[in-house]
């Protein structure tokens, strides 16, 4: 369904956004309103008080994002407006920040502590509405939020209406080219990044914080650096490549990885940042669940070479990471893998809460059972897994192409098919074929099974009779690997863990061929 692109200017429904607008306004009226009864009344709630008050900031932001997208119109592309219509934190941040551009000094840091204010504000709205309990909650979520927090919130929602309400609507037919620039410019990361960078908002303060004299001032700087860039362009693309072996770092690529098993903390990173230099990680996101890795990339690769090189480097590391840690590490998961709706409501029963969806998803093949009986959905990363993911690297990341490639590739198909696995497509039988054909191309290269096609089982018996001593309990690791017919999720998950065993072991038998390449036990 094609979404309403809004009110195009200089037609008829030119004033159906001032309309829309003054809607929100009012409704934000009122949501303040029943805060305020909430917080008098003798059993006050102050959560579902704070509740009621971001909901008015949001319909306030999303008066504020209205104005813009009526303003513009159909002269500039809207649709990063509509898309953000229904973001919540977006439209807390815009309530806060946006007030800033009729006038008045802009803080270089006003953006970015709106934007903080607001997914705080978000979470402790969260915390005060639902019972987190893939965390174990300790406490109802009416202690989540004072008295205090209620009541300021609230005077900051009356503030921002007020503001609103006095700044009005911007006049229609008025010149919007250079606000249409600044709106398309402050929604896009990297150009938000320029134009809140100190040396713009020292020029704006040079200004007198004339912010229309400002914006017409960095369009025209924006130019410049588009012209400079092209230059520069044009001098990377005849630059001289350097020798492998003999160049210097020249680029540095940020690449963001998802992972549905494992909880990160940065000061176990650091164990794999002390040893590996062309590599970093860091933690990455508002609760630091991604993960970021910092490639650094010499010289002798060309800017055209670039993308190609950063994408097989990126995969070589990755390989060793799910390997070594046995979990799931991919640059992007599936967003519906449990439940596909919105929400679904009982006629019968309005006020019941139902939830129906599938019953094992994906992050639940790595769910932790706790002491206490509880279940922790990720898996604290640690050491003993970073160094495995090290010897794995070392011990295969050299191996020719030729004998990589068969191996590694079909791990590599698995991985992807894993990640694209979700309610609307099932991959999980091409996955576990991806695994296994690798295992068995790896078992077969590294000299535990016979051929491609020998009977995997009794191999694997054997290959780890040393380290499961008991068969029952090989049996329970290894049994799900060749259940004939589709495969569910925890059967390619099976496989994927059997693979990592079995590359783990291998790296490490091979551990002492490349000793002293890194540092480390």
């Amino acid at each position: 369904m094609k979404k309403n692109p809004g009110p195009s200017k200089g037609d008829a429904g030119t004033a159906a956004y001032i309309e829309q607008r003054l809607l929100c306004l009012d409704h934000a009226r009122d949501l303040i309103a029943s805060a305020e009864r909430v917080l008098a009344s003798d059993n006050a709630y102050p959560n579902i008080a704070y509740h009621l008050a971001i909901l008015a900031m949001e319909e306030i932001g999303k008066a504020g994002m209205l104005c813009a997208r009526g303003v513009t119109g159909g002269a500039w592309d809207t649709s990063w407006i509509d898309r953000r219509l229904d973001d919540h934190i977006w439209k807390l941040m815009w309530a806060i920040w946006s007030p800033s551009l009729s006038g008045g000094k802009i803080d270089p840091e006003s953006f970015k502590e709106a934007r903080q204010f607001a997914e705080s504000t978000h979470d402790r709205r969260m915390a005060g509405l639902y019972v987190d309990y893939e965390h174990g909650a300790k406490a109802p979520p009416r202690r989540a939020v004072r008295v205090d927090h209620a009541t300021s919130l609230m005077k900051l929602a009356k503030a921002c209406l007020e503001l609103e309400e006095t700044t009005g609507a911007p006049t229609l037919g008025e010149s919007v080219e250079e606000l249409e620039w600044f709106l398309a410019t402050a929604s896009d990361e990297q150009g938000r990044k320029m134009l809140f960078s100190r040396p713009f908002i020292q020029k704006h303060e040079e200004l007198g914080g004339n912010t229309r004299a400002w914006v017409h001032w960095a369009r025209e700087e924006f130019g410049k650096v588009a012209e400079a860039e092209k230059e520069h362009l044009k001098r990377e693309l005849s630059r001289q490549a350097s020798k492998p072996g003999q160049g210097k770092p020249k680029w540095l690529m940020k690449v963001r990885v998802q992972t549905p098993s494992h909880s990160l903390r940065q000061k176990t990173l650091n164990f794999w940042n002390d040893r590996i230099e062309a590599v970093k990680m860091r933690t990455a996101g508002p609760k630091h669940q991604d993960l970021l890795l910092e490639m650094t990339i010499h010289d002798h690769i060309k800017l055209e070479q670039l993308f190609d090189v950063g994408l097989v480097m990126s995969k070589m590391h990755l390989v060793m990471l799910n390997i070594g840690t046995g979990g799931f590490f991919w640059y992007e998961l599936s967003g519906q893998a449990e439940a596909y709706y919105e929400s679904v409501q009982d006629l019968e029963a309005p006020n019941m809460q139902v939830f129906i969806g599938r019953l094992s998803g994906f992050s639940k093949e790595w769910a932790e059972n706790r002491p206490d009986g509880s279940k922790r959905q990720r898996v604290a990363l640690e050491e003993v897994h970073l160094n495995n993911a090290i010897r794995a690297m070392v011990a295969f990341g050299l191996m020719p192409d030729h004998e990589a490639e068969p191996i590694f590739g079909q791990y590599l198909l698995g991985l992807s098919l894993l990640s694209k696995t979700d309610l609307h497509v099932s991959l999980e039988t091409q996955a576990r074929d991806a695994f296994l054909a690798s295992l068995r191309r790896g078992m077969h290269q590294f000299g535990d099974l016979e051929s491609g096609d020998a009977e995997l089982l009794p191999s694997l018996h054997r290959v780890f009779q040393t380290i499961i001593e008991e068969e029952a309990q090989r049996t329970l690791v290894f049994g799900q690997l060749e259940t004939p017919g589709k495969a569910s999720l925890g059967d390619a998950v099976a496989a994927k863990r059997a693979a990592d065993l079995y590359f783990a072991l291998v790296a490490q038998r091979r551990w002492p061929e490349f000793r002293g390449a890194i540092g480390g036990p």
